[in-house]
């Protein structure tokens, strides 16, 4: 059986100024260190939100705590979960190193056992987010959160314990079937048989343990409401590890909903009927609490989205598996990608990261840990290998062969796709399953590179800014001479809007242009029947230091349908107008 300790709450936090010294001499993870200097802080939590003197610190803080545990039974694991720490983590246990983790949005697990010792433990996590020591960014375009933003826990296993367990619907000859695959970890007894038992209402099955430790339960089910956004019908699953007298060993639970999902014919299917996603992008920043997805946030902006008419959400990193169990009880499909993004090799032919087996070890490392958390959840049916590169490269095409591969062999159930920058395709629709295209025509054509306001200019200064997507067209017409039965979907246009700078006629920058593009580009989008999804960018506005300082980005992306505080701009109406039946999506 597996018990859990919560590590979250009030843990001691410092800025280190001098890790290079810390580094060589020791001090901050050894339980006897002086913290008279450090400061309580809360855990999940970013630096940006603990002192106003940490917002814009980007390098290496400290984190510890103590906590008690009763002395280890002969046979036991003990080992540390950690949600998600941006970027670079480093963990003691005891003053030991137990590991370390490159990467800011994924889960993590590390072996304590040879370190824990029964009283007082101290655990402590070193915390790098500097962007120069990374490998794919941890931010592009968003702001780069500091801290352990997601859960901490502790586990122990007694004896044997269910791993790896994956819940696979599949629609029968009469009706639902549940396939769970999994493993047992250590401690299996061969002198009498182990049985993993499957239930779901009043139905239950059993079936022996492999000789490999293995579990493999095929559940011929009953009837069932299949899962959909209109109706998200979820069912418990309980998977049991039992022995021959039906004592129960280790037992875990999930609320699961019976979908398909599928390409057929250049149409994404659910539950085999073609399903047009009217989605929206997903940044998450809180002004209260950064990076870390408090419930009661993070539902709120499910229902925002909801009232909106969408149906899909595309989400820029992993996240909390918090949002996905929200996006399985509301009832929103959800896109994943792991941050592989806008890596442009500047004329390199050879020796470029796409060929460097770290970089791509470490775009695999995010996808299984991505996958692991994501894969059960009903909600999540596309995951993405990229977005924005150069994939005409000539060492592209096998790296994003290689993740796609990677993640088709950890979960072939769900549709990969790619985010192209204007049309910017090779060889990549030949990779995915649907094709994503990113293009911001009718904006950044018009501002970086046409127009760049000054403070207090508005724009055209009264005169109605003229909307021609001409180049947009141009650029789907070029995509699809390549692949004429390409799926493809619009996962990023839009414009930034200031909250409350309401047009006379349309000029930049103000709600009524940025509501008017967003109209258009969706009525335009059902010229095409190979269109099968759009996704504006952005649901909300959030913090993004990578804008050019004018007087109107200053350091916010504004491209969201609501403003930073979630209050409804006339994007988020000219949105729900196209998404309602019978709009334009």
């Amino acid at each position: 059986m597996l018990t859990t300790m919560d590590l979250n709450g009030t843990w001691d936090f410092v800025a280190d100024l001098d890790p290079k010294y810390h580094a060589v001499h020791g001090g901050y993870e050894r339980p006897e260190a002086n913290r008279r200097h450090w400061q309580q802080v809360v855990v999940p939590g970013v630096w940006q939100k603990y002192a106003e003197r940490y917002d814009i610190y980007e390098g290496v803080c400290w984190f510890a705590r103590s906590f008690e545990v009763a002395d280890l039974p002969a046979g036991a694991r003990a080992r540390l979960r950690f949600g998600g720490v941006n970027y670079l983590a480093t963990v003691y246990l005891n003053g030991e190193v137990i590991g370390s983790h490159e990467g800011g949005y994924t889960e993590f697990v590390l072996d304590a056992t040879d370190h824990l010792k029964p009283g007082t433990n101290y655990l402590a996590v070193q915390v790098d987010n500097r962007a120069l020591i990374t490998k794919w960014p941890p931010v592009l375009g968003y702001f780069n959160y500091g801290g352990i933003h997601r859960g901490v826990s502790l586990e122990i296993a007694h004896g044997p314990i269910l791993e790896d367990l994956v819940l696979h619907a599949a629609r029968g000859d009469i009706g639902w079937e549940l396939h769970v695959s999994g493993r047992v970890e250590e401690g299996l007894d061969t002198s009498g048989a182990l049985i993993a038992r499957v239930s779901c209402g009043s139905m239950s099955w059993e079936d022996l343990l492999t000789a490999d430790d293995r579990l493999d339960v095929h559940v011929p089910f009953f009837e069932t409401p299949a899962w959909s956004p209109e109706s998200p019908h979820l069912e418990r699953v309980i998977v049991e590890l039992v022995d021959d007298a039906r004592y129960v060993i280790d037992r875990r639970e999930f609320t699961f909903g019976f979908r398909t999902v599928a390409m057929h014919d250049g149409k994404i299917l659910v539950n085999g009927a073609p399903y047009p996603l009217k989605g929206v992008c997903y940044v998450y920043d809180s002004e209260t609490t950064g990076l870390v997805m408090t419930p009661e946030e993070m539902e709120a902006d499910l229902r925002l989205m909801k009232e909106a008419g969408i149906n899909a959400v595309r989400c820029h990193y992993p996240m909390d598996p918090g949002f996905y169990a929200a996006c399985d009880r509301l009832g929103l499909l959800v896109w994943i990608e792991p941050p592989v993004y806008c890596y442009h090799p500047a004329g390199d032919e050879r020796g470029t990261h796409f060929a460097d087996a770290e970089w791509l070890a470490l775009a695999q490392q995010m996808v299984r840990e991505m996958i692991a958390v994501a894969r059960n959840h009903p909600s999540v049916v596309i995951y993405g290998i990229g977005n924005e590169c150069n994939t005409h490269h000539p060492e592209a095409e096998p790296f994003f062969r290689a993740l796609a591969a990677t993640i088709r062999e950890a979960d072939s159930s769900r549709l990969v796709s790619y985010a192209a920058l204007y049309g910017t395709v090779g060889p990549i629709a030949d990779i995915v399953d649907v094709l994503g295209v990113n293009s911001y025509w009718g904006w950044y054509d018009k501002t970086l590179f046409g127009k760049v306001p000054v403070r207090g200019d508005h724009g055209s200064g009264g005169v109605e800014e003229p909307i021609d997507l001409t180049p947009m067209r141009e650029m789907l017409d070029r995509v699809l001479a390549q692949k004429r039965n390409l799926a493809l979907l619009l996962t990023e246009f839009g414009a930034d809007s200031v909250p409350g700078f309401y047009a006379a006629g349309r000029d930049l920058w103000s709600e009524t242009y940025h509501a008017d593009l967003l109209r258009e580009i969706l009525a335009l989008a059902r010229d095409y029947p190979q269109i099968v999804g759009t996704f504006p960018f952005c649901f909300t506005d959030y913090r993004d230091p990578s804008k050019v300082p004018n007087g109107f980005w200053d350091e916010l992306n504004l491209k969201g349908l609501v403003d930073y505080r979630r209050h409804k701009k006339l994007a988020f109406e000219a949105v729900k107008a196209a998404y309602q039946p019978g709009g334009s999506r």
